[in-house]
């Protein structure tokens, strides 16, 4: 029997990192990705660093994270985070497409997203954490699938965007967003009839 590269490759640990791949303007373009659980073969997107993103800060235009990767030992994994600054200072970026998948988008992940104009944050999205969209100033659009209002920390968006974004939301969920902490602070909200 003879053994190949794929076959003796070693199973990934928890905080394992990898290259995988988004799609920029439906192009693939390597990414980083770490391993938040082996068990369960869940990543998340970016490093824990502060130091690094996850895809090269040149990258413009639209952004969609693959909603699941295969990671080198051969496996797929579920991606379901986006890590600390994971797209910081990727000023080009316009748009960016998350996966059902994702329920936690990390501190600093899109912070200085300068060009950024909208956002679609997913079902099953549960927890957003500090200056997340800090930066963004461009930002007009942040449409939220979750039927419950994520958990999410006062200073994940700034003034700008409170002021001149629009936040949609499923309309069956659009009063309890309105009572709910942060996305109160929107001056425009709308009910999405289409969820």
């Amino acid at each position: 029997m003879v053994l190949t590269a794929q076959s003796v490759a070693a199973p990934l640990k928890r905080k394992d990192t990898f290259r995988g791949y988004v799609l920029c303007n439906g192009k693939r373009v390597d990414a980083i990705y770490y391993v938040s659980d082996s068990k369960k073969k869940t990543v998340g997107i970016g490093p824990r660093s502060y130091k690094a993103t996850a895809i090269d800060t040149a990258c413009a235009g639209r952004i969609e994270v693959p909603s699941r990767i295969k990671a080198p030992d051969g496996q797929f994994y579920a991606v379901t985070s986006v890590s600390r600054h994971a797209f910081a200072d990727c000023r080009r970026i316009t748009d960016v497409v998350l996966p059902d998948s994702i329920t936690d988008i990390g501190d600093q992940s899109f912070m200085n997203c300068r060009s950024l104009r909208s956002i679609v944050l997913p079902s099953c999205t549960c927890y957003l954490w500090p200056y997340a969209f800090r930066g963004c100033s461009n930002l007009r659009l942040v449409e939220v699938k979750a039927g419950t209002p994520p958990d999410s920390y006062n200073d994940v968006f700034d003034d700008n965007t409170l002021r001149f974004a629009t936040l949609m939301v499923p309309a069956s969920s659009a009063k309890a967003y309105k009572q709910s902490f942060v996305w109160n602070l929107f001056r425009y909200c709308i009910p999405n009839w289409d969820l």
